[in-house]
């Protein structure tokens, strides 16, 4: 749905022209990322060994896709390395090593020796805490919380790369494919399933009947923004984030009237399903029946969460008629609507609640597959794109 690296290559240039000052960390020492400095016919393991063993400050973009890479691993390990050596010889802690949240990853995906090192400040802002800096890109690539935040950073990789000289280690003696990385962690397997969404939501094109607010709509229902505006993304593509940061793949269709026939599809292949649906558009066609079918049934690996922004005037619990409408659609399972016993129904989910009740729900009917004594596991994905440049 975007195209991260490209994202990356745009937050490298705006972190240079931010070190663009009278004295900069770039007129001392070349910038380098391997996937620009790494030229056709050049030895890359020799090129990113050189460039780990003697940078002066590593920015580190912390994401889902960043701890699964081995090489990532190594480069992190290493300089790490470096930053305690020169603290011990020292007796100074230079701060070189400078974390970026690029998108948020659960603490029990990161290694000990990563979480023992400070990353969040809240000098940076809540919205990049919360929803890291490639969120604040996409929602607002020229804002204003995405340019204080680069140039808290550059300011910071200054800081780090002016006073401090780390100890080198340069090739042929340093090879960086002989170090053993913190990470990946071993007992984190690389995928542990695929989780496939469906979206029951009207467009602002054709929004539902009684609907006035046209914000929270888009041009597709996976386009759908129900905790919009202005910088939380649509609720696809942060179920996307928290699926992928659980370890699974993640795939989104809408709601048609082959729902029943992909949800048993899914089950056969051992797949968790999540119904993402607006409330206003639970009743309209050609939703209603779908889910009215799926109501009656019973798919022990399918999640429901109806997200609503806790603001919504039209949404709030004093409009009676839209929620007995919703209770209409799915009679059997409101019953066991917000059971902290059975978390797979949630109904109104405000924009606070909704990562951690997505993970709960894909984890329980996970464990539900797994109880079943069929799951098998996938084959890991495509290597992660480059996501840490270095001074």
């Amino acid at each position: 749905m975007d195209d991260r690296a490209a994202y990356v290559g745009r937050f490298y240039s705006d972190l240079l022209k931010a070190l663009d000052l009278p004295v900069t960390v770039s007129a001392r020492q070349p910038t380098f990322r391997d996937v620009e400095n790494i030229m056709l016919g050049d030895d890359w393991l020799l090129e990113l060994s050189r460039a780990v063993g003697s940078c002066k400050a590593m920015v580190a973009l912390y994401s889902p896709a960043y701890f699964r890479s081995q090489y990532c691993g190594k480069e992190w390990t290493h300089f790490a390395a470096r930053v305690k050596r020169y603290q011990e010889m020292t007796s100074v802690q230079p701060r070189a090593l400078v974390p970026v949240i690029w998108e948020p990853v659960p603490q029990r995906r990161m290694p000990a020796e990563v979480k023992a090192m400070q990353y969040t400040e809240q000098g940076l802002g809540e919205d990049y805490l919360k929803y890291g800096l490639l969120q604040l890109m996409q929602s607002d690539p020229g804002g204003d919380a995405y340019r204080h935040v680069v140039a808290e950073l550059a300011d910071r990789v200054r800081r780090a790369a002016d006073p401090f000289n780390l100890p080198v280690d340069a090739p042929p003696a340093f090879d960086l494919s002989t170090v053993r990385g913190c990470f990946p962690l071993d007992e984190v397997p690389e995928l542990t399933g695929h989780v496939r969404i469906f979206v029951a939501a009207c467009t602002k094109s054709r929004l539902p009947t009684g609907r006035s607010r046209v914000t929270y709509y888009g041009e597709a229902p996976w386009t759908w923004a129900p905790y919009s505006p202005p910088r939380v993304p649509n609720v696809v593509e942060r179920a996307r984030r928290v699926i992928t940061g659980e370890g699974h793949t993640a795939s989104v269709a809408p709601v048609n009237a082959q729902l029943i026939r992909h949800l048993n599809r899914a089950r056969q292949l051992n797949q968790v399903c999540v119904l993402l649906v607006d409330a206003w558009s639970a009743r309209e066609a050609p939703y209603r029946g779908a889910l009215v079918r799926y109501d009656e049934l019973y798919h022990p690996t399918t999640a429901v969460l109806v997200p609503c922004h806790e603001h919504d005037r039209e949404s709030g619990e004093d409009n009676a008629a839209l929620w007995d409408a919703v209770e209409e659609v799915f009679q059997r399972n409101w019953l066991r609507r917000n059971d902290p016993h059975d978390p797979v129904f949630w109904a109104p989910v405000d924009q606070h609640q909704f990562d951690d009740m997505l993970a709960r729900a894909v984890a329980v009917t996970q464990n539900r597959i797994a109880a079943s004594g069929r799951v098998r596991r996938l084959p890991p994905g495509a290597p992660p794109p480059d996501a840490m440049p270095r001074l």
